[in-house]
């Protein structure tokens, strides 16, 4: 995965976007070396949100299978997202 500082990444931002649409790249944006955020391609972003999907489903087919039922607080914990 190719990594760029901030001012360089808005300096390229055209090519950044080329890069994740057409060669299915990632780039990984970084502020004082740090990375802030990663550009990617629209088919990638919606195949990890497939991907999220089919886990939380197995979460909750896992739950009710089980009997054990969480708060939304304690799934939304488990699936790292912020309410």
């Amino acid at each position: 995965m190719r990594s760029l500082n901030l001012a360089s990444a808005k300096a390229k931002f055209s090519e950044i976007v080329n890069l994740a649409e057409h060669r299915k790249e990632r780039v990984l944006i970084e502020k004082r070396n740090n990375p802030v955020a990663v550009v990617i391609g629209y088919e990638d972003y919606k195949k990890l949100e497939a991907l999220e999907d089919v886990y939380e489903s197995r979460l909750l087919e896992e739950t009710l299978k089980n009997g054990k039922f969480h708060t939304l607080e304690e799934v939304a914990k488990r699936v790292k997202i912020e309410l």
